[in-house]
């Protein structure tokens, strides 16, 4: 069972969407089968739209599932997300998902992201991902300090409400 998440306040606090405020960008480009009826990206699409986002960004800082600077890195399980629409996308459509983390707790760690169309720069979606670190058993643990400090060397300025040892 995953352990309840209290007060997610980065979930809550405005998502920005100032391109200044994220360092990290990947693109995805819009499949038939992420599609609905409409002809536009079917919302459930988003969540594997920031999966991509989050993966890539945890890859990019050197952490993967296999191998990594913290070895058995377990990602994490998502405990809350959050998704706002703000423009349609179209099959073939590509987006940019720019990527931040926004804030570090105890046992868990939130991201931030912005979804653009490539072409036109317009806004199509922000969005929020809260994951809690598990141990092998899938019981909430604490953030790793090697996780935290790589976190926080790249994101500097940008990470909020990073604790060392909340």
């Amino acid at each position: 069972m995953l352990p309840p998440v209290s007060t997610l306040e980065a979930m809550t606090t405005e998502i920005s969407r100032d391109l200044n405020d994220y360092g990290f960008q990947t693109e995805v480009r819009v499949r038939l089968s992420e599609t609905d009826a409409v002809g536009i990206v079917f919302f459930g699409s988003f969540a594997s739209f920031m999966d991509v986002g989050r993966m890539d960004y945890l890859g990019y800082l050197g952490f993967s599932p296999k191998e990594g600077r913290v070895p058995g890195l377990l990602p994490g399980a998502v405990v809350a997300q959050r998704g706002n629409f703000h423009a349609p996308a179209r099959y073939n459509d590509s987006l940019v998902i720019h990527v931040r983390m926004a804030r570090i707790g105890n046992t868990s760690y939130t991201l931030h992201f912005l979804i653009v169309h490539k072409r036109t720069r317009e806004v199509i979606s922000t969005g929020a991902l809260t994951l809690a670190w598990l141990d092998d058993d899938f019981r909430a643990v604490r953030v790793p300090e090697e996780f935290r400090s790589v976190i926080q060397a790249f994101e500097g300025d940008r990470l909020s409400g990073v604790s060392v040892r909340s």
